[in-house]
């Protein structure tokens, strides 16, 4: 179970289903990381302390099966039927009688729009419009005591494709999705129907989250907002060392400002602690923070040493708190299309990847430069490229070889180039190279598998404005403000094919409407703080091989 949700108390789900291909084992993974649910795997239904039952697959119940159940929803458990089990279920006179419903027949495979309803049971933080690939039942609409979940536009009207409906004590849920096999790993798809549990089990989400920024620099600003404006989120006070920030927070927020960290954990109305204070002093205030009974938002890199890394982890289980650390770029449309051409199988078994970042100027003069307080070039961007090496790679790390330049810009302590080499158990390999004084851009991404590549590569955007006396003006934007060009290659007669990936609009606020999810919902992270302590763990070996001038041995 999650650290977070040590409050509750699993609510026991028994899967019933038709027969071994039933497509469920996707959602079995997806409601163990909830840690919401204790579920049981059964082909038949049987009587038992289960809360809820969950039926899936094209067998109808027996008379028996239609009696335990019509008990169990009358005297308060719950029922969830998925996909092709509504037809299935229906087909049997007795629970057809009880459901007061038929889903009728099934239309074509297309692409459908979904569209919770507004402040609906399963609406929170889904958004107005979701896509699926799946077929859609077109029968009679949901009988005129229920209540509709979710909606699908269908030949200039509306298709009820989830509602509930109370039986008795307890309540039924029909869901109209996952009619084909495919759509079940979606993952919209393992959300709605993780909400749709909740709704038959009677589950409500908390109250919103009150969230305390420990730290308002450049980057607590870009904290404030979400904080503040996100659904099931609300920020409720700052602490800065800086009069100035305190009183810009004030000025923007209208929320109480503290100098002293103390005063802010003390609040409590403070549930959720953002720290973003610099590198060297996330151990510190995470653990201040872990302390004082809050759940924990660290900005990266999580840490500079695995052994803080450690302490952290550690303090949190013993606080029975979520930590998670604000890995935002897993979200950058760019990757989101690489990772997904890797998951489909587009380029095989990825084994081998050059990722770069950089060009030729000054480093910035803040902190970020100054190794003793960022752990060095190293930690910057290395904090998101080891995250996305590590989730294409996902191999057990044995061997990590970095070597540093310092050339050019002396005024600080940063190397001015660093290149990381990764080896992997089975012999995947990666290398990482960040360089302010790189005259030419190497690609983004240089990824090879075993039936294909895929080529991330720099794009030269220009913004153009007009100045305040009326003038055209040109600003060429740096190429970490623009995603990459991704494209896919597979190997053909004469040549290679050559696709380029479509990129979707950046998911805005992710990251903290998951957090949000998480904590009101029960839902999985969408980043584990473990997950970021392996990328701390290579960075670690990093800085290490560089002071040793030799390769460094682990198990990452």
């Amino acid at each position: 179970m999650s650290p977070g949700l040590a409050e509750f108390e699993a609510v026991r789900v028994l899967v019933r289903l038709s027969g071994a291909d039933d497509p469920v084992a996707g959602l079995l993974r997806h409601l163990e990381r909830t840690g919401r649910f204790r579920v049981e795997v059964s082909q038949a239904l049987r009587a038992g302390p289960q809360q809820v039952v969950l039926g899936v697959g094209e067998r109808p119940p027996d008379d028996a099966e239609v009696e335990l159940v019509e008990g169990h929803l009358k005297s308060g458990g719950g029922l969830v039927l998925a996909g092709r089990a509504l037809a299935a279920w229906t087909r049997s006179p007795r629970f057809r009688e009880l459901a007061g419903w038929s889903p009728g027949e099934l239309g074509p495979p297309s692409e459908l729009r979904l569209e919770p309803m507004p402040r609906g049971a399963i609406s929170d933080r889904l958004g107005a419009e979701l896509r699926l690939h799946d077929r859609l039942f077109l029968g009679e609409p949901p009988p005129a005591d229920s209540t509709p979940l979710l909606s699908v536009p269908w030949h200039y009207g509306e298709q009820a494709a989830v509602f509930s409906r109370q039986i008795g004590a307890g309540r039924y849920v029909f869901c109209g999705l996952g009619c084909e096999p495919e759509a079940w790993a979606a993952p919209i798809f393992q959300t709605i129907l993780y909400r749709c549990l909740r709704v038959a089990a009677g589950l409500k989400p908390g109250p919103p989250v009150g969230v305390g920024l420990y730290g308002f620099g450049a980057i607590g600003r870009e904290h404030a907002e979400p904080a503040a404006r996100g659904e099931g989120l609300e920020l409720r006070g700052v602490c800065d060392r800086s009069p100035a920030r305190r009183e810009e927070a004030s000025r923007q927020f209208d929320v109480p400002t503290h100098a002293d960290a103390a005063e802010l954990l003390a609040d409590p109305a403070v549930e959720l602690v953002v720290v973003g204070v610099p590198p060297a002093m996330h151990a510190r205030a995470v653990l201040e923070s872990l302390s004082a009974g809050k759940h924990v938002v660290c900005e990266k890199p999580f840490a500079l040493r695995s052994e803080e890394v450690e302490r952290m982890l550690a303090a949190a289980a013993d606080a029975g708190r979520t930590l998670t650390v604000y890995q935002s770029r897993r979200w950058d449309p760019d990757f989101v299309a690489l990772r997904q051409a890797v998951l489909s199988g587009a380029i095989g078994d990825p084994f081998y990847m050059e990722a770069f970042i950089g060009g030729f100027g000054h480093p910035c003069s803040y902190w970020h430069s100054h190794e003793p307080i960022s752990g060095g070039t190293i930690y910057d961007w290395g904090s998101h490229y080891f995250d996305w090496l590590l989730q294409l790679l996902p191999f057990t790390v044995k061997a990590v070889s970095a070597v540093a330049h310092k050339r050019v810009w002396h005024d600080v302590t940063n190397a001015d180039q660093v290149r990381v080499d990764l080896t992997f158990d089975g012999g995947a390999q990666a290398t990482f190279l960040q360089s302010d004084i790189a005259a030419a851009l190497k690609p983004k991404w240089y990824l090879l598998g075993t039936q294909g590549a895929i080529i991330g590569d720099w794009r030269e955007e220009t913004v153009m404005s007009r100045a305040p006396g009326g003038e055209v003006v040109e600003e060429r934007l740096a190429p970490a403000d623009s995603p990459a060009r991704v494209r896919v290659f597979r190997p053909a007669d004469g040549g290679a094919h050559e696709e380029v990936l479509a990129l979707g609009r950046r998911d805005e606020n992710a990251f903290y409407r998951n957090l949000a999810d998480h904590l009101l919902l029960g839902e999985p992270l969408a980043v584990p703080a473990a997950e970021a302590g392996r990328n701390v763990a290579v960075m670690e070996a990093a800085a290490r091989s560089i002071a040793q001038g030799r390769a460094v041995e682990v198990r990452v």
